[in-house]
């Protein structure tokens, strides 16, 4: 059997590429890992932190004593590895973990259930190592075996 390659065959490779291409970066970015403070603050160790103006998913705690509303109705907190951040850790956080902290600003509505001490996960865009400007905010539902 004789094939021969068609200008047809040309546009249609072509179509199902680009295709592939835009279909990998759209599910990219919904693919991001949960980070922690420690990896994305310690990224600026040495050299240029590579989140720095990208988007990421923080899992982290609300330091206590930093959650803040202030007057145009956006939050600002600080997000901490383990432990509260105020120097007491829990589940065998300690040292460098406990002092790493990113602040977090907020804009959009406060979701309930928010509070110091609970574990959020913020998305949004690392604009220096330790600021996050969030677009959104993530709570774990509380359970009844908590």
């Amino acid at each position: 059997m004789n094939f021969k390659f068609k200008p047809v065959h040309a546009v249609v490779l072509g179509l199902v590429l680009v295709s592939a291409l835009l279909a990998y970066d759209a599910f990219s970015s919904y693919l991001n890992p949960y980070l922690t403070v420690s990896e994305v603050v310690g990224e600026g160790d040495g050299g240029k932190n590579k989140f720095l103006n990208k988007e990421v998913q923080i899992l982290a705690t609300v330091a206590n004593g930093s959650l803040t509303l202030r007057e145009d109705g956006s939050l600002l907190f600080s997000l901490t590895d383990g432990g509260t951040g105020d120097g007491g850790g829990d589940g065998g956080v300690s040292g460098d973990n406990e002092r790493a902290r990113i602040v977090v600003e907020y804009s959009g509505v406060q979701p309930q259930g928010l509070k110091e001490g609970r574990k959020v996960v913020a998305v949004g865009t690392l604009t220096s190592p330790s600021h996050l400007n969030a677009t959104q905010l993530l709570l774990k539902c509380p359970s009844k075996y908590e």
